[in-house]
């Protein structure tokens, strides 16, 4: 993913300019992307590469006297009412960017402006005077901001892999990280599979004080623990909900050239598409195998909407380029992110259909809890009273969806001990940040945006954000605001999207949810009878009923050589991670059809991708080349 990056510290003897441009090479995926570089102090050097399609004026920007240096990756939405109030205060703008604005914004009232930000953005402030790197995130850091602290220098960078021009940054494992992967699928709070390189929190303010060479970590916001359960009449709060959402929608889509939409059979796509002003030009695609049941609702909607849509089939050519698909996820993400490699071939079809602005239904699941994967909320959920009940249960049900069912240690020895307490103690550590949340309940729907969401989710976009700019409605400040303050049972099945349908869409109600294979608000005994149905018709082939991926039967079958070139090759089984009996009857029991370890499979070949490339030295241009941390040229 394009994205911004710098250096800091003592100038010698490193040669600043080589590293930068390095650095900014690692991040450009394509050769149409922009490249913008600040060098005019020796002490520091700040580099963007962009898209060019959003937020395009160019950078760094400046204050009135220079003072203030800023590079900015992502957008602010509201930026032109914002832009208002700073001049009505005696603030000069030199242009229209919103690097410009996060400076003017920092000058009049330092950390705390950023509150007022709704957008995904990452950022760099250099404070000249005070000698200062300030880095900055939007309120759900959607835009993955990694920084790498040595003796005597500060890197930071939208990806790990432009942290590695630096031989100083330490490759070691980090089993914190290791740990959290291989428990609950993504990683918890800062940590990342390697020692040397952590990640900038969600509403983050990081200062690196360049005199002393002092790292200070602080937030800008936080969860108020007092906004859950405000009392207010459920019909009250599902309008509330409803015009927040409306708001949110149309920040997304107002003046935008070039906008598509990811649509699905689900709830979450559904609710933006029928929300979305009609007179806002607009392309829905959606993906699948022949048949999906997602293809035949998307089109469907479409059709009642008077929008343009497109399928994208997964077919033999998307299984037989999978390992190419793998590949290039796992580079665009530096290994951090478990995929289904689903929609790597998609993306190109996005712009080949003229969408450069993508919305996505991510963060959904916030109005309806009870589908929300491992973090899926039951009845015994609504029981919880206590920490100790509390992250018992979290531990389980995240456990679950990894490593249950697992005969054997699945690391080496020399990680294997440490595995389960060091998760344990990653979830308690993360359960901290919502002390004070009541009901109990509540900290379940925190944890899942505080670390699912920023952990998950944004290096989702990673994979869009390589071509293409996307959006999120859901996660919008004001929204989240209203969606707090909602009771948890509100927050479960179809209730609130179904009720924002009824008011701006009702023909959409009527279109059959691919997740269930009835209609909203359909009763339960409709519910069971259209589950059954879907089960069994999927089996026999019937059109219109399939899924739209079928991964634990491609494993077992179309990708079962890479899964052997991969897993079961001597490399793998000698790299001292694994523990190469479990390796083996993981596979040998997913391939049977004993057991299904899809996800565990998956993790470990993109684990095993990732040594590959960022530490073994397959990819050469991942290695440093005697930019930063080599001698400076006498």
């Amino acid at each position: 993913m394009p994205g911004i990056c710098g250096i800091a510290g003592s100038p010698e003897p490193v040669d600043f300019a080589a590293g930068l441009n390095e650095m900014i090479q690692r991040m450009r995926h394509h050769p149409w992307y922009r490249e913008e570089r600040y060098l005019d102090d020796p002490s520091i050097a700040l580099g963007r590469a962009s898209l060019g399609i959003v937020n395009t004026t160019d950078q760094p920007a400046y204050n009135e006297d220079r003072s203030l240096v800023a590079i900015m990756d992502g957008e602010i939405y509201d930026h032109a009412q914002l832009r208002r109030a700073l001049a009505a205060e005696g603030h000069l703008f030199q242009g229209d960017g919103q690097a410009e604005l996060l400076l003017h914004g920092y000058e009049s009232r330092g950390k705390d402006y950023f509150r007022s930000l709704n957008g995904t953005f990452a950022a760099a402030i250099w404070d000249r005077g005070r000698q200062r790197v300030i880095l900055v995130n939007d309120r759900f850091g959607m835009k993955p901001l990694y920084y790498a602290e040595l003796p005597t220098r500060f890197l930071f960078a939208s990806e790990i892999k432009a942290l590695l021009v630096d031989p100083q940054v330490s490759r070691q494992i980090n089993a914190r990280g290791m740990a959290q992967f291989f428990t609950f699928s993504h990683f918890l709070e800062e940590d990342t599979l390697l020692e040397g390189a952590r990640l900038l929190p969600a509403a983050g303010y990081l200062t690196y004080d360049l005199r002393e060479h002092r790292l200070t970590l602080d937030h800008y916001w936080r969860f108020e623990t007092n906004r859950a359960g405000d009392r207010q009449s459920e019909a009250t709060l599902l309008d509330r909900i409803d015009e927040a959402f409306k708001r949110a929608v149309d920040r997304r889509t107002e003046d935008t050239k070039n906008l598509g939409i990811s649509l699905s059979g689900g709830l979450d796509s559904r609710a933006i598409f029928g929300v979305v002003d009609p007179e806002c030009p607009l392309t829905a695609i959606s993906m699948g195998v022949e048949g999906s049941i997602d293809h035949r609702s998307a089109a469907q909607m479409a059709t009642l909407a008077h929008r343009p849509h497109q399928r994208y089939i997964l077919d033999a050519t998307f299984l037989s380029r999978f390992e190419e698909h793998m590949r290039t996820m796992v580079h665009l993400t530096d290994g951090q992110y478990l995929s289904q490699c689903i929609v790597m071939p998609t993306l190109p079809a996005y712009r080949e259909a003229g969408i450069e602005v993508l919305l996505r239904g991510h963060a959904g699941e916030w109005m309806h809890m009870d589908k929300a994967y491992n973090y899926s909320l039951s009845r015994d959920a609504f029981a919880l009273r206590d920490e100790a009940a509390l992250e018992s249960w979290l531990f389980g049900r995240l456990r679950n969806h990894m490593v249950e069912d697992v005969e054997g240690p699945l690391l080496a020895k020399a990680y294997q001990g440490e595995m389960d307490g060091l998760a344990r103690d990653s979830l308690r550590s993360a359960l901290r940040g919502s002390r004070g949340i009541e009901p109990p309940v509540h900290r379940v729907w925190h944890l899942f945006l505080t670390q699912r969401v920023r952990r998950e989710t944004a290096l989702s976009m990673v994979k869009f954000g390589s071509l293409l700019e996307t959006r999120l409605p859901y996660l919008d400040n004001d929204l989240m605001d209203v969606l707090w303050s909602a009771p948890p049972e509100l927050k479960m099945g179809d209730r609130i999207q179904a009720h924002i349908l009824r008011r701006r869409m009702p023909a959409f109600l009527d279109v059959v949810n691919a997740n269930t294979g009835t209609r909203l608000g359909a009763g339960r005994l409709a519910r069971l009878i259209a589950k059954l149905k879907l089960k069994v018709f999927a089996k026999l082939g019937f059109s219109g009923y399939q899924p739209y991926e079928r991964l634990g039967r491609w494993l077992r079958e179309e990708l079962r050589p890479l899964v052997e070139r991969l897993l079961l090759s001597p490399r793998c089984l000698e790299r001292g991670i694994f523990n190469p009996p479990t390796v083996k009857a993981i596979v040998q029991g997913h391939w049977s059809g004993r057991k299904n370890h899809t996800y565990l499979i998956l993790a470990m070949m993109i684990f095993e991708m990732g040594q590959r490339e960022f530490i073994d030295g397959d990819n050469p241009s991942m290695q440093p080349t005697g930019g930063l941390g080599a001698a400076v040229p006498s």
